[in-house]
């Protein structure tokens, strides 16, 4: 890779904080229990969509800790990562951390060539707008997670290593769950919960469209092996904050495939770095994510 920093430079970008990874951990779970007062308060249907979508956008931000967490990068504490990845995010979304960080360092080593094991998800862009269309549709209308959740049940495999189930995740995911649900009955509004499902199984699944389209679909080259030819960053704007990238740094993915070892909150200011020496110079970035939307379409 041909990247304009020094080890010198790159320093202060590796430097964890555990203040600021706590704060990325409260803050998505203040969010999950704000979205549900309000919902609590204002039992309308229209409070009760919009906390839906909303639900969604905090279940990326637990998929993102669990995803941070797991590259040991988020906390400067080790332990903390684990904790934070094996109770405090996977098993809300019924995965384990340990699980799913073993598939995606694979793709790590792999991006850029064809065994890439995530390459499935965006190969085929760009794409025509009435197949995007048909695949957002069957992710809000829960087809995609019906389908994805009766595998996971039925199979007793991970959905996303197609392996045997390991550590109890399943079973881990479920008490989470649970506790959850009582909490909320003990609160007095234990229908409620029905709003974290539907979220799960509808809104949260196009969203892991989007994100998959956002990091990947639609690059320059994606059979390069230069991270800013087979993967896209992007400023998270209103979208991004509240849905696709709730985390700060999830969408400079770019930097995170080139650094690794880079914790999320120090991305953008990577980003800003290698964008003043000129690494994305023959590269066209979209400013956000409907940029990103045109161009995956042709």
């Amino acid at each position: 890779m041909n990247i304009p920093i020094s080890k010198e430079e790159l320093k202060p970008f590796l430097q964890r904080s555990d203040a600021k990874a706590w704060w990325i951990v409260v803050s998505a779970w203040l969010g999950i229990v704000g979205i549900f007062v309000l919902s609590a308060l204002l039992p309308h249907w229209s409070t009760y969509i919009v906390a839906i979508f909303l639900l969604a956008g905090r279940q990326q931000a637990l998929a993102a800790i669990m995803h941070e967490a797991g590259h040991k990068t988020l906390f400067a504490t080790r332990a903390y990562n684990n904790f934070a990845s094996k109770w405090l995010s996977s098993p809300f979304l019924l995965m384990d951390g340990d699980t799913y960080i073993k598939c995606h360092l694979k793709h790590h080593r792999k991006a850029g060539t064809d065994e890439d094991p995530d390459l499935k998800n965006y190969k085929d862009y760009p794409i025509t707008k009435k197949s995007l269309a048909r695949k957002f549709t069957r992710d809000f209308l829960g087809i995609t997670g019906l389908k994805a959740n009766l595998y996971l049940f039925l199979s007793g495999r991970d959905l996303l290593s197609r392996q045997k189930r390991v550590n109890y995740q399943l079973a881990r995911g479920i008490f989470v769950n649970a506790i959850m649900l009582a909490v909320l009955w003990a609160t007095g509004f234990p229908e409620l919960y029905i709003l974290w499902v539907i979220a799960y199984l509808t809104v949260y699944m196009a969203i892991l469209r989007m994100r998959q389209i956002a990091e990947h679909a639609g690059v320059k080259d994606l059979y390069h092996l230069e991270p800013k030819y087979n993967t896209r960053s992007v400023p998270r704007g209103i979208l991004g904050l509240l849905f696709v990238s709730p985390t700060e740094g999830l969408s400079y993915h770019c930097e995170h495939h080139a650094f690794m070892a880079v914790p999320t909150y120090n991305l953008r200011s990577l980003h800003k770095f290698l964008k003043t020496r000129g690494y994305y110079d023959d590269v066209e970035m979209a400013d956000n994510y409907l940029g990103v939307l045109k161009q995956v379409l042709r």
